[in-house]
């Protein structure tokens, strides 16, 4: 869905609202604290006020978004719809200050959004993978600053001993990646990634020659591509995975230039969950729906 079509079904504060009350409710509402069905909605004018609804039983008062990711937005639900699609469609992802621009918001504001939004992404990526699993690891990060006199210039540390911060991945060849921000790239932080995120009695590893990949090698089958002497040999490459992180990097490089350790999670998380629903024509309808399925119920 592009943004226009946003615009054209989610004119409003009313549209937005109902959507997201037929995605949860269906033709059931029901008190998002005690789940009764006994329940009225407000006749009460404001922005701020539409679609709350009273619980006759626990005497509560809730709107549809209680427990989402729109859970106390005080911005329309509109400027969010649209926020999400502007992210999903966007290939290198999109800074908080291009989102601020698009939608007349506050810098800080878009920010806060594009983090639940991004925040929301991670809840979905527990696929575990199988097949042929490519695995590798890369280093997000800027170059450093060069000094100011040639003769103190170093050349800047790339891949492996570098302070930039790493991410390992792993890839199911036409399928799903997974990838998260490792605090080092041991053997035992390696094999605990893998055995959690591969179902390694019916996969087949190719990795490169890094070491590390030897102790999670010895319990399934593992090919090793030696990047020193070649980068593909038949159908043994690691070349789904790099091209992953070159989009990750592109985002990086591309519309951020920088973000801090803290929130890496959150930017590879918005990477593998486009990458992992590129061929869904719908993706947008797709990221609310689940936004909407809740495993816990919050308070207004």
């Amino acid at each position: 869905m592009d943004l226009l079509e946003v615009m054209k079904r989610f004119p409003d504060q009313e549209a937005c609202i109902a959507h997201l009350e037929k995605i949860r409710w269906g033709d059931t509402p029901s008190c998002t604290h005690c789940g009764s069905t006994d329940i009225v909605k407000k006749k009460e004018a404001g922005i701020g006020r539409v679609g709350r609804w009273n619980c006759h039983d626990c005497k509560a008062s809730f709107k549809v978004t209680c427990g989402t990711v729109f859970h106390g937005a005080k911005i329309p639900l509109q400027k969010w719809f649209m926020a999400i699609c502007l992210i999903l469609n966007a290939k290198k992802s999109l800074s908080s200050c291009q989102l601020a621009r698009d939608l007349d918001l506050n810098q800080k504001t878009a920010w806060r959004m594009e983090t639940c939004i991004r925040a929301e992404m991670t809840k979905k990526g527990g696929a575990l993978l199988k097949g042929i699993i490519e695995v590798d690891e890369t280093y997000i990060g800027g170059k450093p600053r060069k000094a100011n006199k040639k003769e103190d210039r170093k050349p800047s540390k790339r891949g492996r001993g570098t302070d930039k911060t790493a991410v390992i991945g792993a890839v199911q060849r036409g399928g799903k990646v997974v990838a998260q921000v490792a605090t080092e790239l041991t053997g035992r932080v390696i094999y605990n990634f893998i055995k959690k995120h591969v179902n390694t009695a019916d996969s087949e590893l190719i990795t490169d020659e890094f070491q590390a990949y030897l102790t999670i090698g010895k319990e399934m089958k593992h090919q090793i591509i030696n990047h020193q002497e070649q980068y593909a040999e038949g159908e043994k490459h690691t070349n789904t995975i790099e091209g992953f992180w070159r989009l990750l990097k592109r985002a990086w490089y591309g519309s951020h230039h920088h973000f801090s350790v803290a929130y890496t999670p959150l930017y590879v998380a918005e990477g593998c969950y486009k990458y992992n629903y590129r061929h869904i024509d719908n993706i947008f309808a797709k990221f609310i729906s689940e936004s909407m399925k809740l495993t816990k119920e919050r308070s207004t």
